[in-house]
C-alpha cells in the first residue's frame, strides 16, 4: 500500500474503526502496513528507528503501530507498561472515540506519558514521549488482543509542575469526536463483544 500526498493522517475514528478493528478481526491485509511493537520490549526513542523503513512515511515526530495487550497480572485488567528505563503513565481520563455517522462509541483513547526512572526508588522524570493508546470496544477478549498506539515526541512542551502542556492535543483532528466519560471497567481496553 503506497500512501501518497498528504501523508498518513488518520482520524481517531479511522484508527479504531478500520485499522484496529481489522487487526483484531485479522480480516484485512491492509492493516499490516502498521508494525507490531511490544511497548514493554522497547524504549520510546527506539521506536522511530524501528519504523524508519516502514511502508508508511510517518511525520518526523509521530509514529503509529500495534502493541499486544500484556496484562501485568493474570487476574488483572492492568496493562504491563514498564521498560528497562521507565514506564508509561496514564494521564487524564480515557476519552470516547465515536463513529461519525451514528455517534456510537467504538473505542476509547488514553493518553500516556513516558516516565524515566524507577518508582520504587522515588525518582522519575517526565519525558517528551507521549502515546495515545486506542482500544476497540465490542470485540472478543482474546490472547491476540492489540491496542493501536500513536507515539508522539513533543519538543519543549514539558511543564515544571506536571504534564499539562505535554499532553495537549494541538495536532488532533477536528473530525474526532471524544468525550470525557470515564470507562472504569473497560478502561484497560481488553476488547469485549456486545
Amino acid at each position: 500500500m503506497e500512501i501518497v500526498g498528504m501523508g498518513f493522517r488518520p482520524t481517531d475514528e479511522e484508527l479504531v474503526d478500520f485499522y484496529l478493528k481489522h487487526k483484531l478481526l485479522d480480516d484485512d491485509p491492509l492493516v499490516h502496513v502498521l508494525t507490531d511493537i511490544d511497548l514493554s520490549d522497547v524504549e520510546p526513542w527506539e521506536i522511530p528507528e524501528m519504523l524508519a523503513k516502514s511502508v508508511i512515511a510517518f511525520k518526523t515526530s509521530e509514529w503509529f503501530f500495534f502493541s499486544p495487550v500484556n496484562l501485568k497480572y493474570s487476574n488483572s485488567k492492568r496493562f504491563k507498561r514498564t521498560t528497562k528505563s521507565g514506564f508509561w503513565k496514564p494521564t487524564g481520563k480515557p476519552r470516547d472515540v465515536r463513529k461519525g455517522d451514528t455517534k456510537t462509541d467504538i473505542g476509547t483513547k488514553k493518553t500516556l506519558v513516558f516516565q524515566s526512572g524507577n518508582v520504587s526508588k522515588g525518582v522519575t522524570v517526565n519525558s517528551n514521549w507521549v502515546i495515545h493508546e486506542y482500544h476497540a470496544l465490542n470485540f472478543l477478549q482474546s490472547q491476540n488482543a492489540f491496542v493501536l498506539c500513536r507515539l508522539k515526541k513533543k519538543h519543549g512542551k514539558t511543564t515544571e509542575g506536571g504534564t499539562a502542556a505535554l499532553i495537549s492535543d494541538e495536532e488532533e483532528s477536528s473530525r474526532s469526536v471524544v468525550s470525557d466519560n470515564e470507562h472504569q471497567d473497560i478502561a484497560e481496553g481488553v476488547p469485549s463483544v456486545s
